[in-house]
């Protein structure tokens, strides 16, 4: 009966690849959480018809109401809805692939050349390189998603403005 062995270096190799690929992972998911939403402007109100404090508070209040269900944007619900989306849940936990492309290299490797630290050690690497160009593709994918996400909120943010300054204005205020 013969059994597989895997030198210390190989091991080590292994170790050091799945170490490094985890925080390569960890690293990525990090920065990808850092992302900061943008804030919206507020106008300077002068009463012109001598509205009282209490009456301007009522129209701000009414003329945002409005603002709001015409643009489907909230200016106070804005920065919790623009939070960066983590990991996907179902996702393998990281260094998962590298694993099983170091189990699949030492099979390779002890069949075609009885050095199953050598396989073991080449399939890591395989997966480490297959592992980081499927990370760059979802992180570009995950950028573009957030910049056309953006690109909506502002749209929908511009149309709360004005809709925000016609109704004050209507209500005999001056906006700059």
């Amino acid at each position: 009966m013969k059994y597989l062995t895997f030198p210390a270096a190989g091991a080590a190799a292994c170790a050091f690849m799945l170490s490094a690929g985890a925080g390569l992972v960890q690293a990525q998911q990090a920065s990808a959480a850092n992302g900061s939403p943008g804030t919206a402007s507020t106008p300077v109100i002068y009463p012109a018809k001598g509205q009282s404090a209490r009456q301007q508070d009522t129209d701000r209040y009414e003329c945002h109401d409005w603002s709001r269900q015409q643009s489907g944007y909230d200016p106070s619900q804005a920065a919790s809805t623009a939070t960066a989306t983590g990991a996907a849940g179902g996702a393998p936990p990281p260094g998962a692939g590298m694993a099983q492309g170091a189990l699949r290299g030492a099979a390779v490797g002890e069949l075609v050349s009885h050095n199953a630290g050598r396989g073991a050690a080449i399939g890591v690497l395989g997966s480490a390189a297959l592992a980081q160009a499927q990370a760059r593709k979802a992180e570009q994918s995950r950028q573009q998603q957030a910049a056309q996400q953006q690109a909506a909120r502002g749209q929908q943010r511009a149309k709360y403005e004005r809709a925000f300054g016609a109704c004050m204005e209507g209500r005999g205020y001056v906006l700059k």
